[in-house]
């Protein structure tokens, strides 16, 4: 967890005009961030700091946070965001009520704009994950595990500079409310609506990738109402590192790779029931 920017985050929330309260989920961090978090706002009621023991991957951490917030507040809105998103209206959570006075959503997503490039990462374009596509990507990753090796000394052959990767985004806000649509994983808000019909925010079969992906066909197959208000407004960091060295970035893209397959296996095992 990069604790500078999580100490940020939590900052600014605090800011915030109305009735809150923050929880900190730590997924068993490797360094001391969690003790410098923990020492930042030990002195502060409205910050709840969770420590996991291990690292339970994207969808279980959030989902201890969100069970957490359920059973302890019975709020009537739940905010799961990343520690590197900044929210920038200190009235957020009057247009968060007011936004669910005119749509009654069970999910909603802000205008999303990115730190770097302000570029809009919400609504996400609309993609059909269905199981020929599923089963397509799973062979192809199945491959490229397999021959990890050769693959990855092929790419820094060819690529002695990474490329980013490419991102569903837009250069163009959108400005009015849009229903149905995919939202960008970084920042939701569930409503009353979704928290009475679920103790969980995320398909927990997944360590790393496809939490977004899984959880609009979850609430288009349960026909919840899901939102993109562009009256509602966050900043994404969406840090790059770029100083990895070759040995780290190999490491990593093997590891990105097999928890991408896991994710798309299990996702596929949801589809077919």
């Amino acid at each position: 967890m990069a604790f500078e920017q999580t100490i940020k985050s939590v900052n600014r929330i605090l800011q915030l005009v109305g009735e809150k309260k923050i929880i900190i989920v730590d997924n068993a961090s490797p360094n001391d961030s969690s003790i410098k978090l923990k020492e930042e706002f030990r002195l502060n009621e409205d910050v709840i700091f969770i420590q996991n023991k291990t690292n339970l991957g994207f969808a279980k951490g959030n989902n201890i946070g969100y069970k957490y917030a359920k059973i302890n507040f019975d709020p009537k809105f739940v905010v799961v965001m990343n520690s590197d998103v900044l929210i920038g209206q200190n009235n957020f959570i009057q247009l968060v009520d007011e936004s669910f006075n005119r749509n009654s959503f069970d999910i909603m997503g802000p205008d999303i704009v990115t730190f770097y490039g302000g570029f809009h990462q919400n609504p996400m374009k609309q993609q059909n994950y269905n199981l020929k596509r599923l089963q397509c990507m799973k062979r192809k990753l199945v491959l490229k595990n397999h021959l990890k090796l050769l693959y990855w000394i092929k790419w820094r052959i060819l690529n002695k500079h990474p490329k980013k990767r490419k991102q569903n985004v837009s250069k163009r806000k959108i400005k009015e409310v849009k229903e149905g649509l995919p939202l960008h994983g970084s920042f939701y808000v569930f409503s009353t609506n979704f928290l009475k019909k679920n103790d969980s925010c995320f398909y927990a079969e997944t360590f790393m990738y496809m939490e977004a992906q899984i959880l609009y066909y979850q609430a288009m197959k349960k026909k919840y109402k899901v939102i993109y208000d562009p009256s509602v407004i966050v900043t994404h960091i969406d840090d790059v590192s770029t100083d990895l060295t070759f040995s780290n970035r190999y490491k990593k893209a093997v590891f990105s790779n097999k928890a991408l397959l896991d994710s798309v296996r299990a996702f596929i095992k949801l589809i077919e029931g």
